[in-house]
Order: C-alpha cells, then sequence, then structure tokens
C-alpha cells in the first residue's frame, strides 16, 4: 500500500512536467520553420486565401519568399499580384484542376511557369500567391520535412521568372 501512495504523489509530481515536451507533431512544425528559416522563408499565422473581409481566423500558415532587396518590379502587368487558390468555388477557372484564380490572374506569360510549380507543390498546399511581400503558400503544415524543400525550391523557381 505504501508502494502505491509513493507511486501516486511521484505521478502526480511528474505529470505537469509532462505537459511541456513537445509531442511528434508540435516537433515537426518546428523542425519545419526551421528549415524555412534556412532557406530564406518566412512564416505567419494567416486566414485562408479565399477569406473574405472579416471572416476566418488564423488556421493556415504561409511561407513567404521576399522579393529580393533591391530588386525592381516586374515591368509586365500582373506578374507580382495574382492569387491561386485550390478547392474553392469561388473565383475563375485556371488551366489547372482544383485550382481558381481569386480576385486577380497572372501575366499569360507566367502561366506555364506557375503550371509547373503547381505540379510539384506537395498536395496539401491550399493557394499560391505573388503579392508586394514576395511569393507564397498557404497550408496546414501537413506533410514531411522535405515538403518545406520543395516548397522553397518552387517559390525560388518563380521568382528568378517574375523578377530575373
Amino acid at each position: 500500500m505504501t508502494y502505491l501512495l509513493i507511486a501516486f504523489v511521484l505521478a502526480v509530481i511528474l505529470s505537469p512536467l509532462m505537459w511541456f515536451r513537445q509531442s511528434p507533431r508540435q516537433k515537426l512544425i518546428t523542425e519545419m520553420r526551421q528549415e524555412a528559416a534556412k532557406n530564406g522563408l518566412s512564416v505567419k499565422l494567416s486566414k485562408p486565401a479565399d477569406a473574405r473581409e472579416g471572416e476566418g481566423r488564423l488556421e493556415y500558415v504561409t511561407y513567404i519568399l521576399p522579393w529580393i532587396p533591391g530588386s525592381n518590379p516586374s515591368s509586365e502587368p500582373r506578374m507580382e499580384k495574382w492569387l491561386l487558390v485550390k478547392g474553392t468555388r469561388r473565383g475563375d477557372p485556371s488551366p489547372w484542376a482544383e485550382w481558381q484564380w481569386l480576385g486577380r490572374e497572372a501575366n499569360d506569360g507566367l502561366i506555364v511557369h506557375i503550371g509547373a510549380v503547381v505540379q510539384k507543390l506537395p498536395v496539401n498546399i491550399v493557394a499560391l500567391e505573388a503579392g508586394t511581400d514576395g511569393i507564397k503558400i498557404y497550408w496546414q503544415e501537413r506533410g514531411s520535412l522535405e515538403d518545406v524543400g520543395v516548397v522553397s525550391r518552387q517559390l525560388l523557381t518563380l521568382r528568378k521568372v517574375i523578377r530575373s
């Protein structure tokens, strides 16, 4: 009986300490974000890409590849202001199944490059956008550490095409 009492007291003392341990999922997210930082990407919490004003909550994460400091914006129209969203019923059709242009469509000369990138992105990415802060993807970080490398390479490819 004394041993049971000692085990119970130890369990009560040690259980709050276990709350500070990361779960495997939390550890993976930490590693993914560290890998993103190594590759020059910034990470921010975000609303869904297709959320209207006042809608949505911060349930997505954006991985952003900023424009090269000092680089000049593209002189071509619609090279740096477009949004492509997967799995939405809003927007205009795009050349790729399940993807829709939402509000802003990319330059026709960029379509081939975006198509190549979309095919290589991990399947759980829900949006691809070019804006004033750079090129970004939206997702819920479902995937593996290798997905961060794929995202980084694909965003670099697009950045080179847009601001060469």
